[in-house]
């Protein structure tokens, strides 16, 4: 795996969704990397569109154990930090010019919370995390997650590859389940993408991995 030297992916940088590991979910949908470029769209998404979601910020996984999460106010200028330093990643997925989705992903040193399920599992850390999904409420069951975990895959075959791992739902058949509650992805994506199982961690949350080829 290479080092996360470089800045984000600039505007001649951005990407398709096409990926080897799956087919191009929508030709429309551009992918661009989180950096300090894309991240008055990111905020605009989150502020604008998703203001209780906006609280979040999706810094969970940045903290260690113990960490304080802060306020709303400290979470937006704690992430804002980590973005401008090039230590938090993300494939965000337009429309136009708009941000519709995104995925977060990075490596464990980047990412370190939420790890004691490898101990228990016995199988060693991936190279690289997939932790975090968002897409607009409005634009649901169009697939922009599954473009979203497209582009970060081939964002990291970009910056060296290695093993992906990511943490999706399985969504049982036949019962109706919120899609607010798939923040981590559905199984049945991950394994669409060339995802296997590793094991499990807890009823419905699995560790799922694929080996991604750098350049």
């Amino acid at each position: 795996m290479k080092k996360l030297t470089s800045p984000g992916l600039r505007s001649k940088g951005d990407l398709p969704s096409h990926t080897k590991g799956g087919r191009q979910p929508k030709a429309r949908f551009l992918i661009r990397e989180l950096g300090r470029e894309t991240w008055p769209d990111f905020a605009r998404f989150f502020e604008n569109r998703h203001p209780v979601w906006a609280g979040c910020w999706c810094v969970a996984f940045h903290l260690k154990r113990g960490e304080p999460e802060g306020t709303a106010a400290e979470r937006r200028a704690y992430k804002e930090r980590l973005v401008r330093a090039n230590r938090s990643h993300a494939a965000l997925v337009y429309d136009g010019a708009d941000v519709v989705g995104w995925c977060q992903f990075g490596p464990p040193a980047e990412l370190p919370a939420r790890m004691s399920g490898y101990g228990r599992l016995d199988i060693a850390p991936p190279d690289w995390r997939i932790t975090c999904f968002f897409v607009d409420r409005e634009r649901r069951g169009e697939k922009i997650a599954k473009a979203a975990l497209q582009g970060a895959l081939r964002i990291i075959t970009i910056k060296g590859g290695g093993t992906v791992d990511g943490y999706p739902i399985v969504i049982p058949r036949g019962k109706p389940y919120s899609n607010n509650f798939l923040w981590s992805g559905a199984a049945s994506m991950f394994s669409d993408l060339g995802f296997r199982r590793l094991g499990n961690l807890g009823s419905s949350k699995l560790v799922m991995r694929k080996m991604v080829r750098g350049r």
